[in-house]
C-alpha cells in the first residue's frame, strides 16, 4: 500500500477505531494456561535454589565454617529470594523469551553469576559464618540445579504440547515473505506454544507464497478477522506494511484488548543485541556489533587449548582401545581422514575414529535415494554401512574424541558449526557462507538445538545466528548442553544392554541423531 499524501486513506480511517475505544478497551488478560505455566516456571527454579543450596549447606564438607540450623534456613530463604528476583530482571520468566535452550542457558548463566556477586557482596554483614568458597559453591550447585529443574519442565511442556495442551491461539498478519518464515519456525518449534488460526494481509501474497494456514481476510478488517478466528494475540510481519498502513493496524489491534507482537525483519538477529534506543518519542532499536576478533576471540582460542589438553589426558587411553576394536573388526585403519572446510573457507583434514566399513563412500550413491534429509545434507537412521563397534561409537559420540587434536592444531574449535564437505559447500548460498568466519566446532548450535529436524533450513538458520551472535557465554552454555545429551545418550545406551546384549543396545541407540556431528557418512 503506497501513500503519497498525509492524509490518511479510506483504509486507513477504517483501521483507526473512535479515540474513547483507547479509554474503554484494554488489553485481554494472558491466558490461564500461560499464567499457570509462569508460576510452574517461577516454582520449579524455586525448589531447584531450595535443594541445591540445601546442598551445598550440608554439614561436614571440610569448609571449616560453622552454620547453625536456624542460619541454614536464612540463607536458604534469602537465597532463594535473591536468585528469583534476579532470573525475573533478566526476563527468564517472560514467555517465549527465546526460542533457543543455549541462548536461555546462557542468560541463566549470567543471572547466577550476577546473583553469586550480590550474594558475595552482602554475606559479610547477613551470613558472616558462611566462607566464601561455600557459597561459590553453592551457588554453582544453583546453576546446575535450576538447568535440571528447566530441562524437566521444558520436557513437560513439550509433552503437554503435542497433545495440544497450553497452547496461544495467534494470527499472523501481515502476508509477506517475513510472516511466511515466522508461520515454518511455529511449524518446526511446537514448544514455543503458538496455534496459529490463519493469516491476514494480501490475499495474492498469501497464494504465491503458499501459507499452510486459513487465509482470513484483508489487513482492512484485521481486527474483526482476528476475533473470528478466536484469537487473543496478534504477530505482525512489520515488512509487508508501509508506515502507516502498519501503524494503523497496531493501533487497531492494541485498542481492541489484542496482544501485539511485531517482528523486526531482523532474522538471525538474537534479541540480546537489541537495545532500546528511541529517536525523539519515536521507538528505535541500537543493533550491537558482532566482534569475531578481540578480547573474546583470544579467550575462546585460549579455552580450545586448555580444554582439549586436559581432555585429551583423559581420551587418549579410550582412544587407543576403541582403535584396537575398530581393527579387530574388519581389519581396516582405525582412523578416518576426510577433507572439510574450515576456516575463511580453507580445507583441512579432520580426524575420526572410523564408524563405518572401509568402502562406505564408495557406496553413498546407492543410499542417496533413502537420504531422511533435505537439501546437500545426508543422514540415515539405519544406514547399512555402519559397523558394530561403530554403532557404540556413534550412540556415545566417542568417534568424535580425535577432534581434539584438530582443535589443538587450529583448524577447529570445541564449539562451531560443524566442518561441511566441500560439495556441500558447493551448494550453499552467500548468507550460509558466512559460517566460515569462525573455526568449524565439534559441537555447535545446531547440533543441541535442532539435530532432530530433517530441514535444511533449521541447519542454515542455527549456523548463521551462531555466526552473528556468538560469545564465550554462548559457547559456555553449548557445551554445557552437548554433555548433558551425550550423558543422557549413554546412560540410556547402557539401561537397554540389562535387556539384550551390548552389540544389540548399541544399534537400537545408534538410531538417534548424533549431538556432534551432522554427516553420519563422513563418520
Amino acid at each position: 500500500m503506497n501513500v503519497s499524501s498525509e492524509t490518511p486513506t479510506t483504509s486507513e480511517q477504517k483501521l483507526v477505531p473512535p479515540v474513547g475505544q483507547y479509554l474503554v478497551n484494554r488489553p485481554q488478560d494472558a491466558p490461564r494456561g500461560s499464567r499457570r505455566l509462569r508460576w510452574l516456571s517461577i516454582l520449579t527454579d524455586v525448589a531447584a535454589v531450595a535443594i541445591s543450596t540445601l546442598i551445598g549447606l550440608t554439614p561436614g564438607l571440610g569448609w571449616g565454617d560453622r552454620i547453625s540450623p536456624a542460619m541454614r534456613v536464612q540463607i536458604i530463604g534469602l537465597l532463594i529470594v535473591l536468585n528469583i528476583a534476579v532470573f525475573g530482571l533478566n526476563r527468564l520468566y517472560l514467555a517465549r523469551t527465546s526460542s533457543l535452550r543455549a541462548i536461555e542457558t546462557a542468560t541463566l548463566l549470567r543471572a547466577v553469576l550476577i546473583a553469586t556477586v550480590l550474594a558475595l557482596a552482602i554475606r559479610p554483614n547477613v551470613f558472616p559464618a558462611m566462607r566464601v568458597r561455600r557459597m561459590v559453591l553453592t551457588q554453582a550447585l544453583v546453576f546446575g540445579g535450576v538447568l535440571i529443574g528447566r530441562h524437566v519442565y521444558r520436557t513437560m511442556l513439550k509433552r503437554s504440547r503435542r497433545h495440544g495442551r497450553f497452547m496461544r491461539p495467534v494470527v499472523l498478519v501481515g502476508a509477506g515473505d517475513e510472516a511466511f518464515e515466522l508461520l515454518k519456525i511455529l511449524r518446526v518449534e511446537p514448544e514455543l506454544g503458538f496455534d496459529v488460526r490463519g493469516v491476514i494481509g494480501d490475499e495474492e501474497s498469501v497464494a504465491r507464497l503458499g501459507f499452510s494456514v486459513p487465509y482470513l481476510g484483508a489487513a482492512s478488517d484485521v481486527v474483526q478477522h482476528v476475533q473470528r478466528a478466536g484469537a487473543h494475540h496478534a504477530i505482525i510481519g512489520a515488512t509487508a506494511f508501509d508506515f502507516r498502513e502498519l501503524n494503523s493496524v497496531v493501533r487497531a489491534l492494541t485498542s481492541a484488548g489484542i496482544h501485539v507482537q511485531v517482528s523486526g525483519g531482523l532474522a538471525g538477529i538474537s534479541a540480546n543485541r537489541l537495545r532500546r534506543a528511541p529517536i525523539g518519542r519515536e521507538a528505535s532499536f541500537y543493533l550491537e556489533q558482532v566482534s569475531l576478533e578481540g578480547w573474546q576471540a583470544g579467550l575462546k582460542r585460549a579455552t580450545d587449548i586448555i580444554i582439549s589438553l586436559m581432555l585429551l589426558v583423559v581420551a587418549g587411553p579410550i582412544i587407543g582401545v576403541l582403535a584396537l576394536f575398530v581393527r579387530r573388526n574388519d581389519g581396516g585403519p582405525a582412523f578416518f581422514r576426510q577433507q572439510r572446510i574450515g576456516l575463511d573457507g580453507l580445507p583441512f583434514t579432520i580426524l575420526k575414529l572410523r564408524t563405518m566399513v572401509v568402502d562406505a563412500e564408495a557406496r553413498l550413491a546407492e543410499l542417496q535415494a533413502k537420504n531422511e534429509r533435505t537439501g546437500p545434507l545426508f543422514k540415515l537412521k539405519h544406514d547399512p554401512r555402519m559397523t558394530r563397534i561403530g554403532r557404540f561409537m556413534d550412540a556415545t559420540s566417542l568417534n568424535e574424541l580425535p577432534q581434539l587434536l584438530n582443535v589443538l592444531k587450529g583448524d577447529m574449535s570445541l564449539v562451531g558449526p560443524r566442518p561441511a564437505l566441500p560439495r556441500e559447500v558447493a551448494t550453499f548460498d552467500d548468507r550460509l557462507m558466512l559460517r566460515h568466519l569462525v573455526r568449524p566446532g565439534i559441537t555447535g548450535l545446531w547440533q543441541v538445538e535442532s539435530r532432530d529436524s530433517p530441514s535444511f533450513a533449521d541447519y542454515e538458520r542455527c549456523d548463521v545466528f551462531y555466526v552473528e551472535n556468538w560469545s564465550v557465554q554462548l559457547d559456555l552454555a553449548i557445551l554445557l548442553q552437548t554433555f548433558g545429551a551425550v550423558v543422557k545418550r549413554a546412560t540410556s545406551l547402557f539401561d537397554r544392554s540389562s535387556e539384550d546384549d551390548v552389540a544389540e543396545a548399541s544399534t537400537q541407540t545408534a538410531n538417534a541423531d548424533n549431538v556432534v556431528s551432522i554427516n553420519s557418512k563422513s563418520a
